[in-house]
Formats: structure tokens, C-alpha cells, sequence
């Protein structure tokens, strides 16, 4: 078993110790329990446990792993080497950020011991000959990485080849394979390919090969104005077709649709790859953005239909919520909007108030501030200056200066309450 060095007791804040327990879980012969997690991260055996479980709520969020306790009492990652390779990959970029030592004492020399100890040949994980690898995939890229991103394929290649020679290589369904094979990445794959054959018995499988690629492929900074390959073309295409499915379900037109497939370019470049390879995002945003936004998220549902279709790919909600923002803010952007102030008058009869609300919220794709008042203090204060719209399902009186107002005296809202508020929101 590898000895950790542990730092002084402890200034390290709360991500930094989940990188480091991250870490730790991926050192090759490494037994990780509480009291190692304690001891390296300088904390208390309740901080550790509260570490080690934060730690396996993200990863199984973002990669569909989790943290196992075994018979010993020692932890261990428990996932596909796809799933754990993909998270790593994530982990380790931050973790140069966050906790550098770390990795300078620790992981690093634990990962050439381990080459080492194998009778891997020197050559393939030495730092020169790593330099000038990632150089030459650089230029087959025709790229400029940054040194962070050099660092890191240095280290996650010297992963790589540990994780080869234990015979750990990534599966792939026939659409992933398929996908990083037509990529431009996969041509920087084979240089890294060709290095390793000279130099081991055996040859890299080809899901080797294509994990390469996915590798490229997710450190890629997507630029609309001077991607060029193939498959960036197909995407330009396909997103035009998208973004006039919603113009044609919005009813709503874009000045600048340029500018709007510029931005949905380099999101969803990204959001193809981790959509499938089964890369999670935040989960919080779709029920948030449903709730406040529903007929936006609906059209944006319906026009990423054909794109589906033509990559064989379902996005998740929490995908197309974001995409939804997207529409969202080039839509208040198009008519130098800000978010309408609605102000809704409330009693005593909340789950009617509540109706009422989501009602209003159906009928435009514009972003709606609504705000509740009771009747009482409208009546003794009027309404704030910003408000657009006032809206109620009870009788009242208006003051004698103040906003339209909507009585919806019965619900659903009428054809021709629906238009009337529908003009004073989006005109």
C-alpha cells in the first residue's frame, strides 16, 4: 500500500478536500478509509465521513458512479471505466486548480511508481517524450492547448496506460464508437495510438482508441467562426432547422438568428458529447424553469425534436433547459425587454391564486416577474411603479392612476383575456 503524505492541519476548504478524496480513490494501491481521509485532508473522522459522502453524491449526480464501503471498511469506486474515466477526467482539471500539491506529492508519483513497478517502458511515461506527444497532437488538432490542459494530458495519459495494462478499457455502444471515429479528434488519437504500439506487447484495443478521441473531444473549445470539419458543418445545419422550428411554433421572430446559432453552436457541441456519453448537469434548472417558464420549455422541447431525430439522441430536461435559457434571453434581447412586472392581487383563496399564476405563466415565452399583493394593501398602497400588468381572480377597485388591470372573475381565462394580456406583456 502507497503511504499519503499529509498535509499540516488543515486550511483546506470543502471542495478542496473533495478533490483530494476524489483523488485518492483513483491512486493505485491505495486503501482509502475514513482515518486516511482524516489524516491527508487534516479533519476530524465526521468531517471526513461528511467529505467522503458529498464526494459520492456528485459523482453519482454527474457520473452515474458510486462510493461503496467493502468488507475492510475501505472505499472504493464502483461504475463502468467509461463512467470512471469520464469522471476523473472532470475531477482532475479541477483538481490542478484547487489542490496542486496534491498532485505534485502525491498522485503523480503514485501513478509513475505504479508504470514503474509494471515494467512499463520508461519511455512512454516519461515527461519529455509526454511533452512532445501532446505537442504533436496539438498540431494534428491544429490547436493551441493551454499549459493547465498540457499538465493535465500528461497526468490523464499516464492514467490511461495504467488502466490499459490492468486490461480496464471503456466500453462503447456502436453510436458512441461511431461518433468518435468521425470526429477530427480521433486523428490525434492515433499519434498517441502509434506511440504505444512501438513500445507494448499488445496492441490498444480499439475502444482505446476511441476513448482517446472523447478525450480530445471534451477538452475542445468550440468556435463558430473557424470550425470547419465535416460534423461542425452538419451541426450548423441542423441548428438552423431548429431554430426555425421555433420561430415557427413561437410565433416569434429573431433580428439576429446568426448570432442566436452562433451561441447554440458552441453549447450544444458540448451538450451532444455529454448527452451521449451520459454526462450529467446540474439537476435543479428544468423543474425551476418548467415551473416558471413552461410554454418556453414546451416549444423548446418541440423544436429540438428533428435535431434528435437526426442524432439519435434524447436530450434530458435539465439539456434542454438550458437550451430553453438560451431561446429565452435572445428573445428579451430581440425587443430590448426587461423581465414584466405583473403584480397579483391575492385573499383567501390560494390554490385559485396559484392557477391563476400558471396560467399567465402559459401564455407568453417572455420571462415574467409575478408578484403578489393582498387586496388590502393594494387598495392602501396602490401598486409599485414597474408594474406592467395587474391581474386578480377577486373583485376590486382601482385607484385612480394605476396599471391595467385583468379581473379573471373565472378560470380558465377567456380567448379574450388570454390576447389582451398577451399584448400588454410582449408589446
Amino acid at each position: 500500500m502507497m503511504t499519503l503524505l499529509a498535509p499540516p492541519p488543515s486550511v483546506l476548504s470543502s471542495p478542496q478536500r473533495r478533490c483530494q478524496v476524489l483523488l485518492m480513490l483513483y491512486l493505485p494501491g491505495q486503501t482509502v478509509t475514513p482515518e486516511i481521509v482524516g489524516r491527508v485532508n487534516g479533519v476530524d473522522g465526521a468531517i471526513a465521513r461528511q467529505d467522503i459522502a458529498e464526494t459520492c453524491d456528485e459523482i453519482q449526480r454527474y457520473h452515474r458512479l458510486n462510493i461503496i464501503t467493502q468488507q475492510d471498511g475501505s472505499y472504493r469506486i464502483e461504475g463502468t471505466a467509461l463512467d470512471r474515466r469520464l469522471c476523473l477526467l472532470h475531477w482532475l482539471r479541477r483538481a490542478l486548480r484547487l489542490c496542486p500539491d496534491f498532485i505534485q506529492h502525491n498522485f503523480t508519483p503514485a501513478l509513475k511508481s505504479e508504470l514503474k513497478q509494471h515494467g512499463i517502458a520508461t519511455a512512454l511515461y516519461d515527461d519529455t517524450n509526454l511533452h512532445a506527444l501532446v505537442n504533436l497532437c496539438a498540431r494534428r488538432l491544429n490547436r493551441q492547448f493551454e499549459t493547465r490542459d498540457r499538465e493535465f494530458l500528461r497526468l490523464y495519459l499516464q492514467y490511461c496506460l495504467v488502466q490499459h495494462h490492468y486490461g480496464q478499457t471503456p466500453e462503447f455502444s456502436e453510436p458512441q464508437q461511431m461518433w468518435t471515429r468521425m470526429r477530427a479528434e480521433y486523428l490525434a488519437a492515433q499519434e498517441i495510438v502509434r506511440h504505444w504500439q512501438r513500445r507494448v506487447a499488445q496492441a490498444p484495443h480499439i475502444n482505446e482508441h476511441c476513448f482517446l478521441a472523447l478525450l480530445f473531444m471534451m477538452l475542445r473549445t468550440p468556435d463558430p467562426l473557424r470550425d470547419c470539419h465535416p460534423q461542425d458543418l452538419r451541426l450548423r445545419q441542423a441548428i438552423t432547422g431548429m431554430v426555425a422550428r421555433f420561430r415557427e411554433l413561437s410565433g416569434m421572430a429573431f433580428s439576429d438568428e446568426q448570432g442566436l446559432a452562433d451561441q447554440l453552436y458552441v453549447h450544444l457541441c458540448q451538450a451532444l458529447d455529454r448527452s451521449l456519453f451520459g454526462i450529467g448537469i446540474d439537476n435543479t434548472l428544468p423543474e425551476e424553469i418548467t415551473r416558471l417558464y413552461p410554454r418556453l420549455m414546451r416549444t423548446t422541447r418541440s423544436a429540438f425534436s428533428t435535431f434528435e431525430e437526426e442524432y439519435g439522441v434524447t436530450f434530458s430536461d435539465e439539456e434542454v433547459g438550458l437550451v430553453a435559457v438560451i431561446f429565452g434571453a435572445w428573445l428579451m434581447q430581440e425587443s430590448d425587454l426587461q423581465e414584466k412586472q405583473v403584480l397579483l392581487l391575492t385573499g383567501n383563496n390560494e390554490a385559485l391564486e396559484m392557477e391563476l399564476e400558471q396560467q399567465l405563466r402559459e401564455l407568453t415565452l417572455l420571462p415574467l416577474n409575478i408578484k403578489r399583493l393582498t387586496i388590502h394593501a393594494f387598495q392602501q398602497e396602490g401598486a409599485p411603479k414597474e408594474v406592467a400588468l395587474i391581474v386578480t381572480p377577486y373583485t376590486t377597485s382601482l385607484p385612480l392612476f394605476s396599471p391595467p388591470l385583468i379581473h379573471a372573475a373565472e378560470l380558465p381565462l377567456g380567448d379574450h383575456q388570454r390576447q389582451r394580456i398577451r399584448e400588454l406583456l410582449e408589446n
